[in-house]
């Protein structure tokens, strides 16, 4: 079982990559600039400049994607684009416990009825209870 598990985790590695890379190049393929987003309507040309440069928006595709794989690792996920100076994982965070919530109440309405259901279609199997 432990050899099974094992091997599953090595096999979703690739997956996870090629997800991350994805969602990396999603900056690229979506229209608008960032650092305009996040300097609001109010920035001047220098303010966004400044802002892009500290973004390392500037620099290279794969400079930026290992920069950014890194502090992924890390577990840093960065600030906000819409909420500034929020970062990204205290906003994940905020919602956990209302996302666990509604897990635990849909898996509770899903499973405590179905259990009784199951015993009782396999109690009265082939008769119309069953069906």
């Amino acid at each position: 079982m432990q050899g099974y598990i094992l091997r599953r985790i090595i096999a979703s590695i690739p997956v996870i990559m090629f997800v991350g890379l994805f969602t990396f190049s999603l900056l690229y393929l979506t229209p608008g600039d960032p650092a305009a987003i996040m300097g609001g309507q109010d920035a001047t040309a220098e303010d966004i400049e400044r802002l892009r440069e500290k973004l390392g928006l500037n620099e290279p595709f794969h400079v930026r994607l290992g920069k950014w794989l890194g502090t992924v690792l890390r577990g840093d996920l960065g600030d906000s684009i819409l909420l500034h100076k929020i970062k990204v994982t205290d906003l994940i965070l905020s919602r956990v416990e209302p996302t666990l919530s509604l897990a635990v109440l849909s898996f509770l309405i899903a499973v405590v009825p179905a259990i009784p259901m199951g015993i009782l279609a396999a109690w009265k199997a082939n008769t119309w209870i069953d069906h």
